[in-house]
């Protein structure tokens, strides 16, 4: 009866051990549940910022090719502009093979390479 008694102790300090296991694991878990909450709401917070950015990045990139565009509008208008005036002031020239996108090279009208 004796060897009952003790492996009933034995058996019942076990059972509270495991449980005291079972209270600090549920402590545990709930906290890393708060944790994760957390993160995951400041991951939302990063994924807005994040589209936010790329928006800006969007409109950034659309706002150069804009500028790229009209400064190339501006060369062609300038370099029509002087064309004109060359042609005002001597008549007699031929500017028809006058191109902005040519250069002059080892004394010929060329392609920009």
């Amino acid at each position: 009866m004796e060897k009952h008694k003790h492996q009933a102790a034995a058996f019942k300090e076990r059972v509270e051990g495991l449980l005291q296991d079972k209270s600090k694991a549920e402590e545990a878990i709930s906290g890393l549940e708060l944790e994760k909450t957390s993160w995951l709401s400041e991951k939302g917070v990063f994924e807005e910022k994040v589209g936010d950015l790329e928006k800006q990045l969007t409109d950034a990139k659309d706002e150069v090719e804009g500028c790229k565009m009209a400064m190339v509008g501006q060369f062609e208008e300038g370099f029509e502009r002087a064309k004109m005036q060359v042609a005002f002031l001597y008549p007699e020239l031929d500017l028809f093979a006058l191109d902005s996108l040519k250069i002059v090279q080892d004394g010929e009208l060329i392609d920009e390479p």
